[in-house]
């Protein structure tokens, strides 16, 4: 079925906004194909095909189910769901069969790497590694930072209305730690005279 489906997988680290953008190029018609999301969605996903309008699907656990009688191109849009750890810190666990594409922005801050990286590559405004197929965990967490993405895919806007983390509380965390870290540093440089 690779031969006859073609899928890129975008994930966006850009601090309060999440998402998950799969593009998917059928070559020949199905009556019913899967496409694996690599990221558990937080909220509803939306799947449009190329001029833009819903496509009807079936969701059971990360498996999307769908029917595309003509060849086309179609989009899965959505917010990904985010793990915060006792420690304050995000965790966001990939799971993909395909190839998959992170752009995090300069406003996140990656606390762990997953150690086979297929491609590293900077922009602007962040970075992009592309991971190959496989299970992954990226810790992280949100600098505060505003930055504008200049990544341009197909894809639609959507608004969350619901968070599973308080940002502003990490923001107060984080500058706590910096404050306390700064602080010691003066205080043994201080002892050392």
């Amino acid at each position: 079925m690779l031969d006859l489906l073609s899928i890129i997988v975008f994930i966006y680290l850009t601090g309060n906004n999440p998402s998950v953008t799969i593009n998917a190029t059928l070559y020949t018609p199905t009556l019913l194909m899967n496409i694996t999301l690599p990221v558990q969605p937080l909220g509803p996903v939306t799947v449009v095909n190329s001029t833009g309008q819903s496509m009807p699907y079936y969701i059971m656990n990360n498996e999307v189910y769908l029917s595309m009688v003509n060849p086309g191109n179609i989009t899965i849009t959505y917010t990904p769901y985010i793990d915060a750890l006792n420690n304050g810190t995000l965790q966001l666990r990939i799971n993909t069969d395909y190839e998959t594409q992170v752009y995090i922005a300069s406003d996140v801050l990656l606390t762990t790497i997953p150690s086979n990286i297929q491609g590293f590559q900077r922009t602007g405004n962040g970075i992009i590694l592309t991971l190959t197929p496989g299970s992954y965990v990226i810790n992280f967490i949100t600098t505060g930072l505003t930055t504008t993405t200049e990544i341009t895919t197909q894809h639609i806007t959507k608004t969350n209305t619901s968070q599973s983390i308080s940002y502003t509380s990490l923001n107060y965390i984080i500058v706590i730690i910096v404050v306390a870290l700064v602080l010691s540093i003066l205080l043994i440089l201080r002892r050392r005279r």
